[in-house]
């Protein structure tokens, strides 16, 4: 039967010249339809994303770490010119603005605030905040920082040595040895930090708890990866 068909295209071919080739005609781009996709007991339905997926920018990492953090190390330029850096406690206000309490502050109000965040994992998210400190002259202003202080610490500061770092920018870096990136001090103030902050720890912890087989089914759909998991639905 193949023969046949091709002799009879040849003789078409050769009795009926074949005409020139016609513009290529323009077609309406059909959507895709999903498609399915088994593995082990778990099927998954792949769909074309809607919308791209959102990474924190560098300004919501630096609130959520000063969020999550409550000791830095704050550099000042010393009487002899040298910089020197010492260990500080510091609380936020509703702007990421940190509010310091410091019994001798250094003659230079030039300073660097760096904050890293220690966490379970291997990265080491951290950022710098260049500004100068203020003491707040206003009581009104002092007794609003005394109560930032007092809801991070559960204690009263001593006004008189309540201080502010007025930020300027921000080096965020993602993590040791990496390079940062600069934010602005309006992007810094503005930015939201992560709503999950103070439960993310949590959760994690309950999904790689109760969850251990799911995850290891998702990395193998979605990233290729060999985990070995039992199909039988039983906690590996």
């Amino acid at each position: 039967m193949k023969m046949n068909l091709q002799i009879q295209t040849q003789s078409l071919s050769t009795h009926f010249p074949l005409p020139p080739f016609p513009p290529k005609p323009k077609f309406l781009q059909a959507k895709p339809t999903p498609s399915f996709k088994l593995c082990s007991s778990l099927s998954t339905v792949s769909v074309p994303p809607t919308k791209t997926s959102h990474k924190p920018f560098p300004a919501e990492i630096s609130r959520t770490i000063m969020e999550l953090s409550s000791i830095g190390t704050l550099s000042t330029l010393a009487q002899d010119g040298w910089p020197l850096g010492v260990g500080v406690r510091f609380a936020v206000d509703a702007e990421g603005t940190p509010v310091l309490c410091l019994p001798q502050p250094s003659p230079d109000n030039r300073s660097t605030l760096h904050v890293q965040l220690d966490q379970c994992g291997l990265r080491t998210p951290q950022c710098t905040i260049q500004g100068s400190l203020t003491k707040p002259a206003d009581a009104t202003i002092l007794r609003w920082f005394d109560s930032v202080w007092k809801k991070r610490f559960g204690e009263s500061a001593d006004v008189d040595n309540l201080y502010t770092v007025d930020v300027q920018r921000v080096l965020q870096m993602e993590d040791l040895n990496e390079d940062g990136v600069w934010v602005t001090s309006s992007d810094y103030k503005n930015a939201n930090p992560d709503p999950l902050r103070n439960s993310a720890e949590e959760i994690v912890n309950e999904i790689n708890t109760n969850n251990r087989e799911d995850v290891h089914r998702f990395c193998n759909v979605y990233v290729d990866l060999d985990f070995q998991v039992k199909a039988n639905g039983n906690k590996a």
